[in-house]
């Protein structure tokens, strides 16, 4: 059972990371794994905690007058109903925000989310989830200059500009659903979830001219996020995800060592070192620091892509936190056990 449990551990990474990177362009973290339900709705609720408050924060390319700051919070739970054993919900809410640019080009969007999960047999379960949600995305003129405000000698800011916007602003509603296999073992530190999330269900269409409109286009994201027990003391934590909308595509991939330095209840304590590849593009270094209730995560994007010459391979900085509550149980018959 063991030999079969690491086998099908290591095959679903490797399968997962099989693929050809290039470039993404939605909203994207590189920690991934500490914004799950950001990458799939049928995560929420998928945790041995019945809440979880996460939050996210991400300075790209800080170096460059034009960088990208990024943030998130986001929180789920989960209900089983009365008289369940083997299934439960699970309830998630999202908010997004992206600024970048002199034109402060930004995508600000709230979602609900919901799933179900379904243990398919011992130490296996299925999710389903399901987003939807309410997107606004908008820029500034005020910083902009255009061709026309060059007179011929020199830039004229009284200059009217040419391009004629019938609205600096769009507001869309969006959709995605998502399907994860959680595994886990009885020692409650092996595990493994794999799946797919795709957004953008409805392509949302963004119009800033009269008679034209953008559709955003579906995103699927592929992924595996495990952690392996190897003795008292350390785990090994494996990361992989594959994203592409349109003809843009990522891939990040992530390894970790997490040594537990205190497995007292309520005083748990463990430090996460490692590592992190976004092909063709940058080098992420991660610290992680887990003390009970509380995990925070710190990843420095080092570039290595052509646009290194611009940002001096400084890339910038991510964190991460997430605070977890586990309500004392009523009684000690174990329903759906999912750690």
């Amino acid at each position: 059972m063991k030999k079969n449990y690491i086998l099908c551990y290591l095959g679903s990474l490797i399968l997962l990371l099989c693929w050809t990177p290039l470039h993404t362009q939605d909203i994207h973290f590189s920690q991934y794994w500490n914004t799950p339900i950001d990458i799939n709705p049928a995560l929420a609720g998928v945790s041995k905690e019945d809440v979880r408050v996460f939050g996210a924060y991400k300075n790209q390319w800080a170096s460059v007058p034009v960088g990208y700051t990024t943030f998130s919070a986001a929180m789920d739970t989960k209900w089983t109903p009365k008289g369940s054993r083997n299934g439960h919900f699970g309830f998630g809410l999202l908010l997004n925000h992206d600024e970048a640019g002199d034109s402060d080009w930004s995508l600000t969007d709230f979602s609900g989310l919901v799933s179900y999960t379904q243990q398919l047999g011992k130490g296996i379960f299925a999710s389903v989830g399901g987003r939807i949600g309410v997107g606004h995305r908008s820029f500034k003129l005020q910083n902009l200059t255009f061709d026309n405000q060059y007179n011929g000698e020199f830039f004229d800011p009284t200059i009217a500009p040419s391009e004629n916007f019938t609205n600096t602003g769009t507001t869309f509603f969006d959709s995605g659903i998502g399907l994860n296999i959680h595994l886990q073992k009885n020692d409650l530190r092996t595990k493994l979830d794999f799946g797919i999330g795709i957004h953008h269900l409805n392509t949302p269409s963004q119009n800033f001219y009269a008679n034209s409109t953008i559709d955003i286009p579906v995103r699927k994201d592929f992924y595996a996020m495990g952690v392996l027990k190897i003795t008292q003391q350390f785990d090994i934590l494996a990361n992989g995800l594959f994203r592409f909308q349109d003809r843009f595509q990522e891939i990040v991939l992530g390894t970790a060592l997490r040594i537990h330095l205190n497995t007292t209840k309520t005083k748990e304590l463990a430090l996460d070192l490692g590592a992190n590849l976004r092909t063709g593009d940058a080098v992420l270094p991660y610290i992680g620091l887990l003390y009970h209730e509380w995990r925070f995560g710190f990843t420095y994007d080092i570039n290595t892509s052509p646009f290194s010459s611009a940002t001096s391979n400084n890339g910038g900085p991510e964190l991460t936190a997430i605070y977890t509550i586990t309500k004392p149980k009523a009684s000690a018959r174990k329903i759906c056990p999912l750690f």
